[in-house]
């Protein structure tokens, strides 16, 4: 297994729980994303919860409160990282989002606390009509740290996992 940890990106688990591995179906990747967070090696912002409780299922809802431990207070350091990700990238902010998004804060916790950011984005220069310059992968390849940034296929290759 590897040793690194991760910082999740509100996306991956709405994809995990509702679209690719509903627990119904999947249960050991439950099991092994539990398995990831008792271990301290999963984590997601405080901002991710609150994604999750606006627009996840009724079964995430509650996944996500059992497992409140993994979600992290924005704590001052994350806040000052998040603010630096939006003043370096102006055209990573959603002009039509209508609530303070998660995305500056994932990155701020994966570059406060060494982490791999986990996400479901792709880079702006994949997309025909970008509304935005920047999404997450863009914001982790350009950042002075360069954060390494994966998706969830990435994450279980990392892992080991196989089912």
């Amino acid at each position: 297994m590897s040793a690194a940890g991760y910082s999740f990106d509100t996306n991956v688990f709405l994809d995990w729980w509702e679209r690719r591995y509903p627990p119904d179906i999947f249960p050991a990747v439950q099991e092994r994303m539990e398995e990831l967070a008792a271990s301290g090696r999963l984590k997601a912002v405080q901002g991710v919860f609150k994604e999750i409780q606006h627009i996840g299922s009724p079964g995430l809802k509650a996944w996500a409160k059992t497992n409140k431990n993994l979600f992290v207070p924005h704590d001052r350091s994350i806040q000052q990282a998040a603010a630096a990700i939006h003043r370096q990238f102006p055209g990573f902010l959603d002009i039509n989002a209508t609530h303070d998004e998660a995305d500056a804060y994932v990155i701020g916790l994966a570059q406060c606390q060494g982490l791999t950011v986990v996400t479901h984005e792709t880079s702006a220069r994949t997309k025909k009509r970008p509304p935005r310059s920047h999404y997450i992968p863009d914001v982790c390849r350009e950042l002075n740290s360069r954060i390494p940034c994966i998706d969830l296929v990435e994450l279980m290759r990392a892992e080991n996992w196989s089912f």
